[in-house]
């Protein structure tokens, strides 16, 4: 009876922690950057009446909400990026639970970019944003009423399209990467004072868009996985910050984010609106690494790949969605699709939820064949990414979050 008891407990636990896991959306695509939830319920498509709400947000932002328990996080820019906000809303209702501002002055923007195309991190006790201009590089973090714990400042950021940087919590680190037109480095600070624990410096070229994801090493080492063009692909001691290893570098910018598939990790670079080189490098390695494969043709540049069973998903800028064995990058499928896209997809139920730089969500089974289930427009410009927490799914638009329930 006391065996049964204790593996009941032990079952609860990991259902409790597996549930935990699946109600938050912690960072930019989700938990360690997977972009993939567990959660079930949610439509294929949908009409104006089937949103639990919508609102409207202060004037443009391209960045991407994430979520704990009751609060939804998002930053947004006004006054030509004059200001620089953190926004926390109830996660259920929508309604504005409190507001922080940072002064901050404009720079210039490409014109797919905005003042606050970055999306903030917590770990539901602190919520930690960061905000660019060409002089200053500030991170700050909050606690989940909206008190001010601390602020950090960086230094410049140089860079010919703009700033959008997410920062990564894990433990006790902050972990930012600051990949610019100038001297540059992967910054740890601590997470409840903004102390800095570690920085790593980086050689430079072209500014890098992408955020880092974390992960243990086999030899028990954690490891923070970073992309720049000019370093390619590096992985870094998280509790130093020492170099580990690293890929040869990439030709060309990179904006979308590593993403762990399998004994893989795998990233992109690329220009003009379209990909040019994925490389995929073996894990669990040091010193100077080859590509285990590379490809150069129907590859995405901004949004993100998603693996998940075995399989690479990529949705490609121009209106393209491909799967690949990630193993090996051998094509499973490829189709066409309309629109342009720089938000990356998520997953949900075997399906792929993205949204076209028109704010049009598609939304497209991918198990064994590809077959686009239904479209619904949010009627006005996007960029970013959906999130999923605690049976809502939340959609963003430059201007508008909606909220649509599992059922």
């Amino acid at each position: 009876m006391i065996r049964v008891s204790v593996f009941m407990s032990g079952l609860l636990v990991v259902c409790l922690c597996n549930a935990s896991q699946a109600e938050n959306w912690p960072r930019f695509r989700g938990p360690n950057g997977t972009a993939v939830s567990l959660e079930t319920g949610f439509p294929v498509t949908w009409t104006e009446k089937d949103y639990a709400w919508k609102i409207e947000l202060p004037e443009k932002s391209h960045s991407s909400p994430v979520v704990w328990g009751e609060n939804l996080y998002l930053t947004s820019a006004l006054k030509e990026g004059k200001i620089r906000r953190l926004i926390c809303l109830d996660a259920a209702t929508g309604k504005k639970r409190w507001e922080r501002d940072l002064s901050l002055d404009s720079v210039h923007l490409h014109k797919k970019n905005s003042f606050a195309s970055g999306s903030p991190a917590t770990n539901g006790e602190k919520v930690v944003a960061a905000f660019a201009d060409e002089k200053n590089f500030i991170v700050a973090g909050f606690s989940s009423r909206g008190d001010e714990l601390w602020r950090k400042n960086l230094g410049e950021f140089t860079s010919q399209h703009g700033p959008a940087c997410s920062p990564i919590i894990h433990g006790k680190y902050v972990i930012v990467a600051k990949d610019m037109m100038g001297p540059s480095s992967v910054y740890a600070l601590d997470l409840n004072t903004g102390k800095l624990l570690w920085e790593t410096k980086r050689e430079f070229r072209r500014t890098s868009y992408a955020t880092p994801v974390v992960r243990k090493r086999k030899d028990g080492i954690v490891e923070v996985i970073c992309v720049s063009g000019k370093t390619g692909i590096t992985g870094l001691e998280l509790a130093t910050g020492k170099t580990i290893w690293k890929s040869e570098e990439f030709p060309m910018r990179t904006v979308g984010s590593p993403v762990i598939a399998g004994d893989l990790v795998v990233a992109t670079c690329g220009s003009g609106g379209s990909g040019k080189l994925l490389m995929a490098i073996p894990l669990d390695q040091k010193g100077e690494l080859k590509p285990r494969y590379t490809i150069t043709r129907k590859i995405p540049y901004a949004p993100t790949p998603l693996y998940k069973n075995g399989r690479l998903f990529m949705v490609l800028d121009r209106g393209m969605v491909r799967c690949l064995n990630a193993a090996d990058g051998k094509e499973i499928w490829t189709e066409r699709i309309s629109g342009n896209f720089s938000g990356s997809p998520i997953w949900l139920e075997n399906r792929l939820y993205a949204i076209d730089e028109d704010g049009t969500v598609v939304v497209m089974s991918v198990a064994d064949k590809f077959k686009e289930l239904g479209r619904v427009s949010l009627g006005e410009t996007s960029f970013a990414t959906p999130a999923v927490a605690d049976g809502r799914m939340y959609l963003k638009t430059a201007t508008k979050l909606f909220c649509i329930e599992a059922k």
